[in-house]
């Protein structure tokens, strides 16, 4: 029988499968076949000590899913309407994205240097300078052309999307907004 180290911490399958990013039936398999060494508590249940995880995941050459929160998203959302920047800042704020709001196209460019988004919300037809307008400059920009843009409109057009995508935009999404279709996209653009 082996001998416990006092001092190694102890895991509960669940928690091990955590870290292993598998189901606890996938780690429960393992420890079944030998493949893990286990104990089992008074109860019938089984914890694996953290060295011998430690082991196996390396072993196995896993990753190991550390459940570190993923840092904030920076969005700029660009509009000439004032209800849909309300809207969109109020959706996406809940997810925990810092979001940051501009009225025309020359503005998104002052907010961009400041804020450096991650994404872009950025509408067609707008004062002082369109969407087409902001899609070409992030797009010819090094320090932005990675940042990623979703150009919304209500003129959904051929023409429009074509144009619009042909200028820089990754996606294109109609008004009204589908919000969980934004959010989906938003997920995609980023993963």
């Amino acid at each position: 029988m082996r001998r416990i180290d006092m001092n190694d911490e102890m895991l509960s399958l669940g928690k091990a499968a955590d870290l292993c990013a598998v189901s606890r039936r996938t780690l429960w398999t393992y420890v079944k076949s030998g493949a893990l060494n286990a104990s089992r508590t008074p109860g019938g249940h089984y914890r694996v000590s953290k060295n011998d995880l430690n082991a196996f995941i390396e072993k196995k050459a896993m990753k190991i899913n550390n459940n570190k929160k993923p840092s904030a998203l920076k969005i700029l959302v660009v509009d000439d309407d004032p209800g849909i920047r309300k809207l969109l800042t109020r959706i996406l704020s809940k997810k925990g994205n810092i979001v940051v709001q501009a009225a025309d196209g020359f503005e998104a460019g002052q907010k961009t240097v400041q804020v450096k988004p991650d994404i872009m919300i950025v509408d067609i037809f707008m004062p002082k300078m369109n969407g087409f307008d902001v899609c070409l400059s992030m797009k010819k920009n090094p320090e932005t052309k990675e940042t990623k843009i979703i150009a919304i409109s209500g003129y959904d057009t051929t023409e429009n999307r074509t144009k619009i995508l042909e200028c820089g935009a990754d996606f294109f999404l109609a008004k009204p907004l589908d919000v969980s279709k934004l959010e989906n996209v938003i997920q995609t653009l980023i993963n």
